[in-house]
């Protein structure tokens, strides 16, 4: 096993796009490790540098803890030291976050994205942190309130943040805490475009795990600040991509998991009771897809 990362090198390896990975599921729901291993080599393969479960995309909610485990176990052999890998908690009281904790840092994770239970306290929610902070290095998620983050700026192992609050939240936070915490922009291309300003250089993208030509061209246009090309991307890509969610019951993660086995690598399918694109939904769906280009060819 390679030496632990210290969050200084964390901070400086969590750029560009971020692979987040969707768990996906066969018709029967069990995970469907298959697809997931494509999508984790996928994103590697067309450059990003990150590979990350996350509480929403990875669909912990429809997990058991058994199964959070196992994912992490095989998300970290997977990606076998390619890239950085950052392991998520559930809303866990403290001794299963400290333990979990131990777990990942054991396999060799990277990076824990820490979510503590919305009806704790803020002072627990602080206690909560710095327990498992002492374990391995951490990653923020979400809006946590001000007093929270303030008694936070003295813990070496809290490294990162994923924002995921409005976006006058995520500005606020990043021009009181982007000195201290590195950021990553969470939700779609668009989110991260009104973050450029502010640097942030990390960013959630979809793209990675089906069209890693996307993300390439999102992460050149961001280096060089070109806008234009970012317009285009949001107006004839990601538009249109999350906007046929409206009309397909599953919403956004069921058009996501579509266009993955649209491509061939996964399966479509989620587990009960979220609902997957019918036969009819992924004929509409295949049609935006092929029309803004987002169908690989044969």
């Amino acid at each position: 096993m390679p030496p632990v990362k210290n969050p200084e090198e964390i901070k400086t390896q969590l750029e560009g796009p971020v692979n987040s990975i969707p768990t996906t599921f066969l018709p029967d729901g069990q995970i469907d490790w298959q697809g997931i291993g494509h999508i984790i080599d996928i994103g590697i393969a067309g450059g990003s540098n990150v590979s990350l479960l996350t509480y929403g995309d990875s669909q912990f909610d429809f997990l058991s803890d058994e199964e959070v485990a196992q994912l992490t176990r095989f998300l970290i052999d997977r990606v076998d030291h390619r890239a950085l890998t950052v392991a998520a908690t559930r809303r866990w009281p403290d001794d299963k976050a400290v333990q979990f904790a131990q777990y990942c840092r054991d396999l060799g994770a990277d990076l824990l994205m820490v979510l503590p239970s919305d009806q704790t306290q803020p002072m627990g929610k602080i206690v909560h942190y710095r327990k498992v902070a002492e374990i391995m290095p951490l990653m923020l998620v979400g809006c946590p309130a001000y007093e929270i983050l303030d008694e936070l700026l003295d813990v070496p192992n809290i490294c990162c943040f994923k924002e995921d609050g409005s976006l006058e939240y995520a500005k606020a936070a990043i021009h009181r805490y982007g000195d201290h915490w590195k950021f990553m922009t969470g939700g779609g291309l668009w989110r991260n475009y009104t973050q450029w300003p502010f640097g942030v250089r990390a960013f959630f993208c979809y793209p990675s795990s089906f069209a890693p030509h996307v993300a390439a061209c999102w992460w050149q246009a961001l280096q060089e600040g070109d806008a234009k090309t970012a317009g285009t991307l949001i107006g004839q890509i990601e538009d249109p991509f999350w906007g046929i969610a409206d009309d397909v019951a599953g919403g956004g993660q069921a058009v996501w998991r579509t266009a993955l086995e649209t491509n061939g690598i996964a399966s479509r399918h989620l587990r009960a009771p979220a609902l997957s694109a019918t036969d009819e939904e992924v004929e509409k769906i295949g049609a935006v897809l092929e029309a803004i280009g987002l169908i690989k060819s044969p």
